[in-house]
């Protein structure tokens, strides 16, 4: 489910000098756009303070707003709200579906209809767990179920890196053991564009969820997290530039797993040192062992790995761990073997571009996947 305090974002506004003050705001749980006007009778001093003024009127109000409602106009913080029925006051934006063809997959892969899909829940505001059957492998025998992971876009700002996503993710082995496969490119049923795509569903939870505080963190699960960064950095020639704790899980064969592609890069081309896989592996270790997040809000350009291996690391009194902490000292090592290696020159380069086609915006007409998803046409929830 979409947390309350995470379920309305203001992406946008129109804040005139002296008012009135709009601000475009996404209701993440519903996948839902209100145009919210604020038009108080003498100008406000910092318009920027509109914006919460606007989300609170909203959260009171908006799981009474039909579909017929577009937004909310009201001239006090507290004060009745004029409910906004004109389609002039719709904001949603939408972008075409790519057609398939656009993706330039230059290999088999399997795509499934996005009604096929029945959600079970929300991983966040773009991410559900789903559910769907395929064709029966016997004759007259129930058709198996798959479950997983539907990432997809209904905002235009998320289009780009999802899509992008789905082309280097969609590329790299299905058979990885520490990789989270891919699974499908999901279809929109009303136009064959593509929506977004599936992954594997791995029960369990991230280590995030599951931190070493309620399971003992395996020096084994260190060397995996090692050996796919070689991996993806030296034989797909791609640098994930996110691995932390969220982005990893546990397996039911307790075989570490990475996922979420969506900052990934190309070495060859927009290689930065600042996101480095190698800085990604130290901060998450620090992490889990010291529980101590605090790096994380410190500028990628300005976070020192080397500088966080050469500290006494204290590892947290709650932290469980299945060897001595100074066991755990490998990623200094691999920094220094990486100095030493003729780097980014991938030996498989089957990852090429990976580029977005050319956007082609429209407004809303009868149908857009936000509307599907908001009325529930991937099944009951």
């Amino acid at each position: 489910m979409i947390e309350p305090e995470g379920r309305l974002w203001a992406g946008s506004g129109n804040l005139l000098t002296g008012g009135p003050y709009t601000w475009n705001i996404t209701d993440q749980d519903q996948r839902r756009y209100f145009s919210v006007t604020y038009a108080p009778p003498a100008a406000v001093e910092d318009v920027e303070e509109t914006e919460e003024i606007c989300m609170a009127q909203l959260r009171k109000h908006v799981d009474q707003l039909g579909p017929g409602v577009f937004g909310i106009r009201f001239s006090e913080p507290d004060g009745p709200v004029t409910l906004l029925t004109d389609r002039k006051h719709d904001v949603t934006v939408y972008v075409n579906n790519y057609p398939l063809s656009a993706s330039g997959l230059p290999f088999p892969f399997k795509t499934v209809y996005l009604r096929s899909l029945t959600e079970l829940d929300r991983f966040g505001p773009d991410v559900d767990l789903v559910s769907y059957q395929g064709p029966p492998c016997v004759a007259g025998a129930a058709a198996p179920t798959t479950k997983a992971a539907f990432k997809y876009w209904y905002m235009h700002n998320g289009m780009f890196r999802t899509w992008y996503e789905l082309n280097s993710w969609s590329r790299l082995p299905r058979g990885h053991p520490h990789i989270v496969p891919f699974d499908a490119v999901v279809l929109d049923h009303h136009t064959d564009g593509v929506v977004g795509f599936t992954t594997k569903y791995i029960p369990g939870g991230t280590l995030q969820k599951n931190t070493a505080t309620t399971r003992p963190f395996r020096l084994q699960w260190l060397r995996q997290l090692l050996s796919v960064v070689d991996d993806l950095n030296y034989t797909y020639g791609m640098m994930h530039q996110d691995i932390a704790a969220r982005n990893l899980l546990v397996d039911e064969t307790d075989n570490l797993r990475i996922f979420d592609f969506n900052y990934s890069i190309m070495i060859e081309k927009h290689y930065t040192p600042e996101r480095d896989d190698t800085k990604g592996v130290i901060l998450t270790l620090y992490e889990i062992i010291t529980l101590d997040e605090h790096f994380r809000e410190v500028p990628h350009a300005e976070q020192d790995a080397e500088a966080i291996l050469k500290m006494k690391w204290e590892k947290h009194p709650d932290v469980q761990l299945d060897a001595d902490v100074q066991h755990f000292g490998r990623p200094g090592l691999v920094v220094a073997e990486r100095k030493t290696k003729e780097f980014f020159k991938p030996t498989n380069t089957w990852l090429e571009d990976l580029s977005r086609p050319y956007f082609n915006w429209e407004r809303p007409a009868s149908y857009n996947l936000g509307e599907a998803l908001a009325k529930n046409e991937t099944g009951k929830r």
